[in-house]
């Protein structure tokens, strides 16, 4: 016959581990209010790399609100993304994009060039990170162009590392003038040898962003320095950047061969309209041109 202590001890027991399992599901709860989600697609998953030419990215767009809420959900969806045709005077806009994206708790950063341009409208170039998954390793640099001025808008460079350890690249980007598209794509196979020097040596090097190459500006059939052997177009001639009516490839990623290792296969176009279920005018409204991206080994 069992004793009526021992049924009084099991009876504690119980309740002893009902109590401990509420303390534990408590304290998740509280976890999951104070440790910030990561929308990116770092960690196992990869290092999503991209560039958005934003379209006219000044103080207009960075006060309409649908838009901006659209562009913050962008952007948390990568790891590091540059952003093109930034054109504001004021110094507001881009502080306001990061508010932005870090309005859910996002830990995100950026750094951006110097404003650049032949005529009075000119344009910056930005990158935009996730501090949790990603390291912005020196000083990002504008291409300190010889003389001859072949450029428009001087690219843009910066080093970044994963936190993880398997990826490091400098990451450069650029918006070439639509007239003179040929000749500035011809000369970016310049920037990489110089890219490599400037940031310590590292061999993995990833051009990307408005190339404008494609339709009256650029032939795809052309030979440029830029395909040769040790590059690889990872944004294809059959991919469509463009949210409009047109068809065209102006957006594109080229990386340096030796970080096929680290590419996963995959890269594309995001199609943010369809993401966020966009009518044409709120897709318009965020821009003319999709985001393009790539995906590495983190």
């Amino acid at each position: 016959m069992r004793k009526k202590g021992s049924r009084t001890g099991n009876l504690m027991k119980f309740v002893l581990l009902v109590l401990a399992v509420f303390v534990i599901l408590t304290f998740q709860q509280d976890l999951m209010v104070f440790i910030p989600a990561h929308a990116g697609n770092g960690g196992d998953d990869g290092l999503k790399v991209g560039a958005f030419n934003v379209q006219v990215f000044g103080t207009t767009k960075a006060a309409n609100g649908e838009v901006m809420d659209v562009l913050g959900e962008i952007i948390r969806s990568y790891d590091i993304i540059a952003i093109q045709e930034i054109r504001d005077s004021t110094g507001a806009a881009l502080p306001a994009l990061l508010e932005e994206v870090n309005s859910d708790g996002s830990l995100y950063a950026y750094v951006a060039g110097e404003r650049l341009g032949r005529t009075v409208s000119k344009e910056q170039y930005a990158f935009f990170y996730d501090t949790q998954t990603c390291l912005l390793i020196g000083t990002p640099q504008t291409y300190p162009e010889p003389e001859g001025d072949v450029f428009h808008r001087e690219p843009y460079a910066a080093l970044f590392a994963g936190r993880e350890g398997a990826f490091s690249a400098v990451l450069i980007t650029i918006h070439t003038d639509p007239d003179e598209a040929e000749e500035e794509i011809y000369d970016l196979a310049d920037i990489v040898p110089w890219a490599q020097e400037a940031f310590g040596g590292e061999e993995d090097v990833i051009v990307m962003g408005d190339f404008n190459a494609d339709g009256a500006y650029f032939d795809e059939g052309d030979y440029t320095p830029l395909k040769a052997s040790r590059y690889t177009w990872l944004i294809t001639n059959d991919m469509d950047t463009t949210t409009g009516a047109t068809d065209c490839t102006y957006d594109r990623i080229v990386i340096t061969d030796s970080l096929l290792d680290g590419y996963t296969g995959t890269a594309g176009v995001d199609r943010f309209d369809e993401t966020y279920d966009l009518n044409s005018t709120m897709t318009s409204g965020v821009s003319d041109h999709y985001p393009v991206y790539a995906v590495f080994a983190a």
